[in-house]
């Protein structure tokens, strides 16, 4: 079964650099506030051109921007420049600083493994995972049909299996998986 999750079911709140859009936790009764979940998939946009990211203990992030570009800072690690669509995958508790306004795409997960990645759909094709999986689909923009169901701009869209069929015209999507 797929769930799809529209964008008015989306949960805003402010955090010290712009707002954080939480588009899924689980689970359900999950709460990021006391870090009390398995994973999270959410929208942040920086309003600042310099911000600190939270230090999330024990939690690994993956990241990618969905409006402009982002240079992250991994203090005594690494440096990065992201643009739109481009990944960085980082433990939590590193000490972590931003410059640049933007809005990014991010998968938190605690006590568990998965992944995301970027992809344009020009047609009908299978996404194959290799055991089963919860997975998600983030319709960027365009439209796509997901297993027979639609989903639109800016919705959600989470299941459980070892594959998902998925067609569209010119959409892009982030798509994912969490180990069960």
């Amino acid at each position: 079964m797929i769930e799809i999750i529209k964008s008015n079911a989306f949960k805003e709140s402010r955090w010290s650099g712009g707002t954080t859009t939480q588009l899924y936790i689980y689970p359900k009764d999950g709460d990021y506030q006391k870090r009390d979940f398995k994973f999270r998939i959410s929208i942040a946009t920086t309003e600042l051109m310099e911000s600190t990211f939270t230090k999330l203990e024990g939690i690994k992030r993956i990241i990618s921007i969905l409006e402009g570009k982002m240079e992250l800072s991994h203090k005594n690690r690494y440096n990065i420049t992201l643009m739109p669509y481009e990944i960085d995958r980082f433990i939590g508790d590193w000490d972590t600083s931003s410059k640049g306004k933007v809005k990014d795409f991010n998968l938190m997960l605690k006590d568990c493994d998965g992944d995301f990645l970027y992809k344009e759909i020009t047609g009908s094709e299978n996404i194959n995972f290799e055991e089963e999986v919860i997975f998600f689909v983030y319709c960027i923009s365009g439209k796509i049909e997901i297993s027979g169901k639609s989903l639109l701009e800016n919705e959600l869209a989470v299941g459980e299996g070892k594959n998902i069929e998925v067609s569209g015209k010119n959409s892009k999507i982030f798509y994912g998986y969490i180990t069960k």
